[in-house]
């Protein structure tokens, strides 16, 4: 190969790397996405448990009342509240830590999706060196 077609070589080397490049920012600004995500769905799953216990709250209350049993008085029913607002506190948790490591997860993908796009342009880079070095090798050039 002559100078010129190691100059070739290392024009494209320079363009694959900045494309590389480019491709691993684009999979990172989509892992960085799915990481807030999966931080909303978390809060709305734990919403949604929390509306849930407050419903089963509401019903208890309701059949202990048409029950004839005073709401406020009765320990088997105040026993039944706490068991499932014990219940309701674990599964928000979970579903917070769930959610938590999710983010982190997506997180992650997308600082080594950074990282590997700037591999791949350190790469190209090299190679592009690599390529002039060759060219000035092989060409007439003093």
């Amino acid at each position: 190969m002559g100078a010129a077609g190691y100059g070739l070589s290392a024009v494209m080397s320079l363009a694959a790397a900045k494309q590389a490049q480019r491709a691993y920012a684009n999979d990172a600004q989509a892992a960085y996405e799915q990481a807030e995500m999966a931080k909303i769905q978390a809060d709305q799953e734990a919403i949604n448990r929390t509306a849930q216990l407050n419903a089963q709250l509401a019903s208890i209350s309701a059949s202990a009342g048409s029950g004839g049993v005073a709401v406020g008085t009765s320990g088997s029913i105040q026993n039944i509240r706490r068991r499932e607002t014990q219940l309701a506190k674990a599964d928000v948790s979970a579903i917070k830590l769930m959610g938590f490591q999710n983010r982190r997860k997506f997180q992650l993908q997308g600082k080594a999706s950074k990282t590997k796009g700037k591999a791949a342009l350190l790469t190209g880079l090299g190679n592009a060196a690599q390529s002039g070095a060759k060219a000035y090798e092989a060409g007439d050039f003093g």
